[in-house]
């Protein structure tokens, strides 16, 4: 029995109601301790099929076993745990994380073990010696060459001792001698029992593994056994755990640490920008307070002006304002008692004495104004 198989697996991309299929009915196994090399060109369904064997894609039909048990896609904690345990990704573009030395972006892998902290460490250094970067383990990714970078994410990618190793055109960014590097790096890996399958264009790169599969406009179109697999086998000895909150965080605040200038001027600018806004915002509320202050304060609709009581002189009572001009001698005002009894009228607040005069002619050095 096969260690990974595929049956009829057919994936279709569809733009509106038109369908483009990109794989047509594939049917392939895979033993461990073999190097096969998915060969085609561009467009031929190869990264799709690497997708689906990865378990990055789920919108196709058909099954893929594992040891013989099918692969559920549509739960997503058996495809993680899948993902975690059997799977190993090394990519063209390495997918390095830039703000994590050359040690943390392998020990990353293996936050998602059990084991612990000192383990995970020695695991990684003993990973970076086989990949021959012992040296390099403080240095960042931008400091490294091509060559390096994928020999870490080689490191990477065997940190969690997984049974597959995915390589996507692992060598399409090397030059020559780093791609000989790589390449008997991964034959090393399947040397010890693992299942590395390699999508390529290049035919120099499929002639240096175990087995050529040809892949064309969705289809197989030739399988070959260059020679034999290898025997050894191996067998994942760490137990998988989901990503713990304290990981993220701690790379979060490396990722503060490394771009600290820049986080820095970002927080400033948040905090100039907050702090104008709250100051516009208060003073617009500031200004809007003095105006209403300063309008109430002429035309209170809470204010009631109260007169006291005068009688004409043509006998006919009415509250009016006290009128010299027509001959009024005697002006009447309210009593400091009057003043009391409205005190204690209910609502009010507030009892102040005023005068109001109009009409008034002043005189001076016998002169009228």
């Amino acid at each position: 029995m096969a260690f990974l198989e595929l049956k009829n697996i057919y994936k279709s991309y569809f733009l509106g109601k038109e369908e483009f299929p990109v794989l047509k009915g594939i049917n392939l196994d895979f033993e461990l301790g073999d190097f096969v090399s998915i060969l085609g060109e561009s467009g031929g369904g190869k990264s799709t099929l690497m997708n689906i064997i990865g378990g990055l894609d789920r919108a196709f039909s058909g099954e893929v076993l594992l040891a013989g048990q099918k692969l559920n896609h549509s739960k997503e904690a058996s495809l993680n745990k899948y993902r975690r345990e059997t799977i190993g990704y090394i990519y063209q573009s390495y997918n390095l994380i830039p703000h994590l030395n050359v040690l943390d972006n392998v020990a990353l892998a293996l936050d998602m073990t059990t084991l612990t902290a000192n383990e995970r460490k020695k695991r990684a250094l003993d990973l970076l010696e086989q990949v021959g970067l012992q040296d390099h383990v403080k240095k960042y990714p931008k400091q490294l060459s091509g060559g390096q970078k994928q020999r870490v994410a080689i490191a990477r990618a065997l940190a969690s001792d997984p049974q597959v190793i995915i390589a996507d055109e692992p060598t399409g960014a090397l030059d020559s001698q780093n791609t000989e590097e790589v390449l008997a790096l991964l034959n090393k890996i399947a040397a010890e029992g693992r299942l590395v399958i390699t999508v390529t264009h290049s035919q120099h790169v499929a002639d240096s593994g175990t087995r050529i599969v040809r892949l064309a406009d969705g289809k197989i179109i030739s399988d070959q056994r260059l020679k034999s697999a290898y025997n050894a086998k191996v067998e994942s000895k760490l137990q998988s755990r989901k990503l713990p909150l304290v990981t993220s965080m701690r790379n979060a605040f490396k990722h503060f640490k490394y771009h600290f200038k820049r986080n820095l001027l970002i927080i400033l600018g948040t905090a100039v920008g907050l702090f104008s806004v709250i100051t516009f915002n208060g003073l617009g509320t500031g200004v809007k307070g003095y105006v209403n202050e300063q309008i109430n304060s002429l035309v209170n609709p809470k204010q009631v002006l109260v007169t006291p009581y005068v009688k004409s002189s043509n006998n006919n009572q009415q509250n009016s304002y006290v009128n010299l001009t027509a001959g009024d001698k005697t002006v009447n005002t309210f009593s400091n008692k009057d003043i009391s009894a409205l005190k204690k009228v209910k609502n009010v607040s507030k009892v102040e004495k005023i005068h109001t005069l109009t009409n008034v002619d002043v005189s001076l050095n016998k002169k009228k104004h």
